[in-house]
């Protein structure tokens, strides 16, 4: 049977006809070559580049709705004039005449700032950091062709189809590079090229979800997952799950609003801490930002007090982000030291803001900030039945949608439960429910927990700086009193 998580083909054959998706390490030297040769006035040349390639499929109703396969580049050239002001301009065309144009253009732009002086438009090069590796390339994800993904597409169709379901989904692949190159530095750093300014790094990633209704659209499954290797998605599994749920879903019956126990999947864990893990990259409340973590105002010292230090959720939690976790694949920012960190440690608040805020440069003078998060919920040994058997009465959520925020100081949210609820009676799942609306908050759920299980990945489309995905490992969870305030007739 083959094994639909990877090309048919071995890497090796593909290779002629994918080594142009991305911009390789001698590419991107050679276009600094060009642009400082093309380079007149003094000063020096340094060279932004960004290659991406994405191939996607779509379908709906059991039929492939479109397929893409798509690229490009995008060279931002910088020059430093002698009088210590920069101009930046960008192209994405990779030929001379391009690439001079973008070199005339910054060229111009850096003697706009002249008439004023060093102060205006002066942008120091970037200091170098030792970037931490970690796994985040994968030829299984750069050797998906488009044949492949019909395939997988295709199967995934099939059982649902074959059970008279309808079924819909979306498979994204992507590779991507990432370099910052200068004529500023002549010498040789840690054996690199004397050009490198950031060190060149290339990335993979892969994603895909399928949902299945029923044709009268009274039910609804689904299941997904997220990786920088395709190899590590189970199609097959999803499109199983997602087939099953809906079957298990179908006849629900409507159940009083009100506080339950409840058991979240790991999806519906990782929906509910999106309102959460936002808060650890806000400024400091020490600054007055309010949040979560803003305590009291402090006359005496004329400021606020944080929670830092404070016991914030049940100790069995720790939330935490690490560069190197191989079961993450983070691509490390290209403009700030990264770090690991640990933001909330045993329930107790340890860390606050830094890591993925970044500043970059934009072409008007503007800097625009980008918050992104990959981590990691630490979890416990008790299994997803097991949570089941020891509940006496419950329910079982697959995943939360349509989550809005209501109040900035407690995180209390409200949101939607989907693509499959169930009612726990007496340690079994009995029947099918209808879906509520919730009004609950992460911190009060992180405040509540019976039991934990193994920490898994989740399907997090979520982008970050430099257009990565910003993947989550959380487990499920068992809590007490969650609250449902009403029903809903979504499926």
């Amino acid at each position: 049977m083959t094994d639909l998580r990877r090309t048919n083909e071995p890497v090796e054959e593909l290779q002629s006809e994918v080594s142009a998706r991305i911009l390789t390490e001698a590419d991107c030297e050679r276009i600094l070559q060009r642009a400082h040769a093309m380079a007149r006035g003094g000063g020096d040349t340094s060279v932004t580049i960004t290659s991406w390639w994405q191939g996607e499929i779509r379908w709906g109703r059991n039929r492939v709705t479109s397929s893409t396969d798509r690229q490009n580049h995008v060279v931002m050239v910088s020059r430093m004039m002698p009088n210590g002001v920069r101009g930046t301009a960008q192209t994405n065309q990779l030929d001379d005449e391009s690439l001079e144009g973008a070199v005339r253009a910054a060229e111009r732009i850096s003697g706009f700032g002249s008439v004023v002086g060093r102060g205006v438009g002066y942008y120091p090069p970037l200091p170098s950091y030792e970037r931490p590796t970690s796994a985040i390339w994968s030829d299984a994800t750069y050797g998906l062709t488009d044949e492949a993904r019909g395939e997988v597409a295709r199967a995934l169709i099939a059982p649902a189809e074959d059970k008279g379901m309808l079924s819909a989904g979306y498979l994204e692949v992507r590779a991507a590079a990432r370099a910052v190159l200068s004529t500023a530095f002549p010498e040789l750093r840690n054996g690199k090229h004397a050009f490198w300014e950031q060190p060149y790094i290339r990335w993979t990633q892969a994603q895909c979800s399928t949902t299945v209704r029923n044709p009268a659209g009274t039910a609804s499954g689904w299941a997904g997952g997220s990786s920088y290797d395709w190899g590590r998605l189970d199609a097959p599994a999803f499109a199983e799950r997602a087939l099953q749920k809906c079957l298990a879903a179908q006849n629900p019956v409507s159940l009083e609003p009100g506080r339950y126990t409840v058991i979240l999947e790991p999806q519906a864990v990782c929906d509910l801490l999106e309102l959460l893990t936002r808060t650890f990259m806000r400024e400091h409340p020490e600054n007055g930002n309010p949040g979560p973590w803003r305590l009291v105002y402090d006359d005496a010292l004329g400021l606020w007090r944080s929670k830092l230090g404070l016991k914030v959720a049940d100790e069995r939690v720790t939330i935490s982000h690490d560069f190197t976790d191989p079961d993450l694949g983070i691509v490390a920012s290209t403009v700030e030291e990264p770090r690991s960190v640990t933001w909330i440690e045993r329930g107790i608040l340890k860390s606050l803001g830094h890591l993925l805020k970044t500043d970059i440069q934009s072409l008007d003078g503007w800097h625009s900030r980008r918050y992104a998060v990959g981590y990691r919920m630490s979890g416990g040994d008790t299994s997803l039945e097991e949570m089941i058997r020891t509940t006496r009465r419950g329910l079982l959520v697959t995943r939360l949608s349509n989550l809005r925020g209501l109040d900035v100081e407690s995180l209390l949210a409200t949101g939607l439960t989907r693509d499959g609820l169930w009612l726990i009676e007496d340690g079994k799942i009995t029947k099918a429910v209808n879906n509520f609306r919730f009004t609950e908050s992460p911190l009060f759920v992180l405040n509540n927990i019976e039991q934990l299980g193994e920490p898994v990945r989740v399907f997090r489309p979520t982008r970050g700086e430099g257009e990565q995905l910003t993947p989550a490992v959380v487990p499920p969870i068992k809590v007490r009193d969650f609250s449902f305030t009403s029903l809903v007739g979504a499926v």
